[in-house]
């Protein structure tokens, strides 16, 4: 993977994992965010909920498991559903092409123009830019799963 894209890579990793803004804030960025591990998740749904109530920002808390989510409950405009519909267009075909080497692309991560996503069987990484034209980068664009036992047609 070219250097500059390595690095945006492991920032949106981190970022991710760390959420240097905290749980809320990942909500009011992302519109949803999940209670980290070993946290109590009756706790963690009813901070989320007084900080919302304090900005007067409808969520929804939910438990399932050993964890918790939260999602941000927001009208959206039909304009703003065509931008996000717009922003997914370029991840179809690196997600395609990783699909036919037998990677199995998991969810994508974004920030910004950035989008990552990783092969759920053999960790081989997809980076993509959305900017026109998008730039698109990582192994699982260019070699085969090394977990998958497939191969393509």
């Amino acid at each position: 993977m070219h250097p500059d894209h390595e690095h945006r890579f492991q920032r949106i990793i981190s970022d991710y994992l760390q959420r240097p803004g905290g749980d809320y804030v990942e909500l009011l960025c992302r519109g949803h965010v999940s209670s980290p591990a070993g946290v109590d998740p009756e706790q963690w749904r009813a901070e989320i909920r007084a900080q919302a109530r304090k900005d007067k920002i409808r969520v929804t808390t939910t438990r399932h498991g050993n964890g918790a989510f939260a999602v941000r409950q927001r009208s959206v405009s039909d304009d703003e559903l065509r931008s996000e519909l717009m922003r997914v267009e370029p991840l179809r075909k690196p997600a395609a092409t990783a699909r036919e080497l037998g990677h199995d692309p998991g969810s994508w991560l974004r920030s910004g123009d950035d989008s990552i996503a990783v092969c759920a069987r053999c960790n081989a990484r997809i980076y993509v830019c959305t900017t026109t034209p998008p730039v698109t980068d990582g192994e699982a664009l260019s070699r085969t799963c090394s977990s998958s036992g497939e191969r393509p047609a």
